[in-house]
């Protein structure tokens, strides 16, 4: 794998979360809160992108999936063909094991 920045996409369900994650936050704080954490989750995929391998492999997955840590959210994710796929965005105290295991 090259030293340059790869390309990430999120696949429908990621923006489903996304989307989900910037309607909690508009609700429960405000428009700007929710605007100024979809930038940090940008920036964090962004961060993906130029260090992929940053976040342990887990391979009791199949395929393998990584799993970064966002403030209050993961950003799961899988490396194909030098892209970054990101899968699901889901708050930390979701039990994102049997969630990721429910659509295997």
């Amino acid at each position: 794998m090259s030293s340059s920045k790869l390309q990430y996409r999120l696949t429908p369900k990621a923006f489903e979360d996304l989307d989900e994650v910037w309607r909690y936050t508009a609700e429960n704080w405000s428009l700007d809160q929710a605007d100024h954490y979809i930038d940090g989750l940008a920036q964090a995929f962004d961060m993906i992108a130029s260090m992929p391998l940053l976040a342990r492999e887990r391979i009791e997955f199949d395929p393998a999936i990584r799993v970064h840590h966002h403030q209050s959210h993961l950003v799961i994710y899988t490396i194909n063909n030098n892209q970054i796929d990101i899968i699901r965005i889901l708050g930390g105290r979701q039990d994102w094991q049997v969630i990721l295991r429910a659509t295997e």
